[in-house]
């Protein structure tokens, strides 16, 4: 199928949901080319939203009739790593569908792939499914690096740690979206005592194992105060980018607001990739 004109960089979004991370990349000047949501209630608010886009159904069938876009977006099913469930990992049927997730991915080649999830991604399975998460990427040809983001230090009003991947096409992303701030060459041979400087984050393709992985976070770089002034933390849900005065009564609306990535976490990643289309 042939892709719609457009100056923008694309976006494609799998496992949608109402669009929270569609959302976040268009206010940063992406545009939204299709979506793929299983869930009809959600279908219908992407329909709402997102008028430009075209929706599809399944991600397990959808594919042949997919195009190319310049990113692929997608906060996979998590119900099968959650610390709440039966972990099943990458072997449950929910979870299990990142792989239907890689063969579009593999077919369509974008620069850059963006996934989200919860923690427990990191410790399912001792770790081995994370690390297929990122050797399977690999194997595509994809480089990148991962970080966990918490949606508090973001002007959101709750405490919300997930896991976010980035992975380009035969390149690494951004330092940016692994650093906080400051130039790199700021940080070489800072040690001076009470300082928060730390080693270089650890990257896809570097060969480490499940059981290196750092759930901490210790090793990201960063600069002193990096993290106070990464973010303003306002405290107010006014630029969440999701309206205000869900139903509490009305399940559907309340699960699919809690299932969202939230918007400007989003906003953040996509801040980073979006210089990658300027030159």
């Amino acid at each position: 199928m042939d892709a719609p004109s457009t100056k923008c960089p694309t976006v494609g979004s799998l496992f949608a949901g109402i669009g929270g991370f569609d959302l976040g990349f268009e206010q940063v000047g992406f545009t939204t080319s299709w979506q793929v949501e299983i869930n009809d209630v959600c279908r219908a608010v992407l329909q709402d939203r997102f008028p430009h886009a075209q929706q599809f159904t399944d991600v397990r069938t959808c594919f042949p009739e997919l195009w190319p876009v310049d990113v692929i977006i997608g906060g996979f099913p998590c119900q099968d790593v959650s610390q709440m469930g039966k972990r099943r990992g990458l072997a449950g049927a929910r979870t299990g569908l990142f792989f239907d997730a890689l063969n579009i991915v593999n077919t369509l080649r974008p620069q850059w792939v963006v996934l989200e999830n919860v923690t427990g991604l990191l410790t399912s399975n001792n770790g081995q499914d994370f690390q297929t998460v990122v050797e399977s990427l690999a194997k595509c040809g994809y480089l990148g690096g991962w970080r966990v983001l918490d949606a508090r230090y973001f002007g959101v009003p709750t405490g919300r740690r997930r896991v976010f991947l980035v992975a380009g096409l035969g390149k690494q992303p951004p330092v940016e979206f692994m650093a906080n701030a400051g130039p790199m060459e700021n940080i070489s041979g800072k040690t001076a005592a009470g300082s928060c400087w730390s080693n270089a984050h650890r990257t896809l393709l570097t060969g480490i194992g499940h059981g290196c992985i750092d759930l901490g976070g210790s090793n990201i770089i960063a600069v002193p105060n990096g993290w106070d002034s990464m973010v303003e933390r306002s405290r107010t849900i006014t630029d969440d980018g999701l309206l205000k005065g869900l139903d509490e009564a009305n399940h559907q609306e309340v699960r699919a607001s809690g299932n969202a990535v939230c918007p400007p976490v989003a906003r953040w990643v996509a801040q980073k990739l979006k210089p990658t289309f300027m030159t």
